[in-house]
């Protein structure tokens, strides 16, 4: 399970999912069209243990460009 939050100097959006590529695409946009509204983006993802290496997989690549470009983000795995 991923739950992420996309957040901005004024706004908060929350993303709940499976991690699948579905999910993990509508996800990339959600940020990405953040990123180019607002500039400034913070990015928190929690996902379980079980679910790490189709995450990795899957976010690895945009993750990295988005941090090259100033986000931040955090990224934590529940043990359960």
């Amino acid at each position: 399970m991923l739950h992420a939050e996309i957040r901005t100097d004024r706004d908060a959006f929350h993303f709940f999912g499976e991690v699948n590529g579905y999910n993990l695409e509508t996800l990339r946009q959600h940020v990405r069209e953040t990123a180019l509204e607002s500039g400034t983006v913070h990015l928190r993802l929690e996902i379980d243990r079980a679910d790490a290496s189709a995450f990795n997989g899957s976010a690895a690549g945009w993750l990295s460009r988005l941090a090259d470009r100033g986000a931040f983000i955090e990224i934590n795995v529940r043990r359960h």
